[in-house]
């Protein structure tokens, strides 16, 4: 009966409202679309931990550690690290990349998150290369390698403070946004009466609970009024002197 009821009351406001219906089956797609199109971020975050736990476990095998490589005196722990942690960390890059050819430039914010995820992956990644290349390097490669990445590093946030400087509308509404969820915080928790712990909003002179007055914060005013007063006591004592 109750589902019956339901086929009857769902027929009868298709009847009434179908563009109401329609509109809400769009969104309930759309929402769908968005979420699968995100999707690939949880299966590229799954392989980075696989990836980073399988080196892990891997390079410190007691197998791996003593089966050497050549007669550089590598072992292949070495190498499962080198060759686990250099693909999560690629994995990384690429999922950052295409978070930002993903998002769509509409507004200041969107627009630094599309030029300015890049070159932010890249100057934290990089450092992680070459700590990975650097076991493997010999004396005489170490200050050629050395260099590349400083150039490498120079460059990308040189390119990254450019995204920041093209985009800085975006940091002041990130800004302005963050100042008024602190002052909505601050104003949502108000004062505390001393006599029934209710809370009261910053405005408020008496409780709304219990009626006793609250005790203000001493702002600036009140700060001018007292310098005011002490310069006028002063002002006084040398007249009467």
């Amino acid at each position: 009966m109750a589902a019956d009821r339901q086929r009857v009351e769902y027929e009868s406001a298709r009847r009434t409202d179908p563009l109401g219906i329609r509109k809400e089956r769009d969104m309930a797609s759309l929402g769908r679309w968005h979420r699968d199109e995100w999707m690939w971020t949880i299966r590229n975050g799954v392989a980075v931990l696989a990836t980073v736990m399988l080196a892990s476990v891997f390079s410190g095998a007691q197998v791996f550690r003593e089966a050497a490589l050549g007669s550089g005196g590598f072992t292949a722990a070495e190498l499962v690290r080198l060759l686990g942690y250099g693909i999560a960390l690629a994995l990384i890059w690429v999922s950052a990349c295409q978070a930002a050819a993903q998002i769509r430039a509409n507004d200041p914010v969107s627009r630094l998150l599309h030029q300015g995820l890049p070159p932010l992956a890249t100057l934290l990644i990089l450092p992680g290369v070459y700590g990975l290349v650097h076991p493997f390097l010999s004396n005489r490669a170490v200050p050629v390698i050395s260099w590349l990445f400083v150039l490498l590093l120079l460059v990308t946030a040189v390119w990254l403070g450019l995204a920041l400087h093209n985009n800085a509308e975006a940091l002041v509404v990130g800004a302005t946004a963050i100042r008024r969820s602190v002052s909505e915080t601050a104003e949502h928790r108000g004062h505390e009466c001393q006599k029934c712990g209710a809370t009261n909003s910053t405005a408020a002179k008496f409780c709304a609970s219990c009626g006793t007055p609250l005790a203000q914060p001493s702002g600036r005013d009140d700060r001018v009024t007292a310098v005011s007063d002490k310069d006028r006591s002063s002002t006084e004592l040398k007249r009467s002197a």
